[in-house]
């Protein structure tokens, strides 16, 4: 087991990876994402079944680690942005600020959202 194993829940699984609590249910149905109910608290106090899943298990199912030494690889092999870059990023970034307050300004002047 890895350090960092817990547990989620379907729905936390789901925007973990980025799909649909279906595919993370279907993936458990057909044995590809192993998983286990649990009974916990309902709202009211009255037991309630949970499907849980261990993180590392959805990692592996999800290819997570793979991901992610993959993002490694791109970040370490990347060149460092020119200053000029750097410059033009900063200019249209100023430049969006700029305008989302004028916007904001319109807005509470006119009472009228932009």
């Amino acid at each position: 087991m890895k350090p960092d194993d817990g547990w989620v829940g379907v729905a936390e699984a789901a925007l973990r990876h980025g799909y649909s609590t279906k595919t993370i249910r279907r993936r458990i149905k057909n044995g590809t994402l192993p998983a286990q109910n649990e009974k916990i608290g309902g709202r009211d106090g009255r037991p309630v079944l949970k499907t849980v899943i261990r993180v590392s298990d959805l990692d592996d199912a999800f290819g997570w680690t793979d991901h992610e030494a993959h993002v490694r690889r791109i970040r370490a092999s990347a060149q460092p942005l020119h200053f000029e870059q750097k410059v033009a990023i900063r200019d249209v970034f100023l430049e969006h600020l700029l305008e989302r307050e004028e916007k904001r300004k319109r807005a509470g002047t006119d009472g009228v959202p932009a």
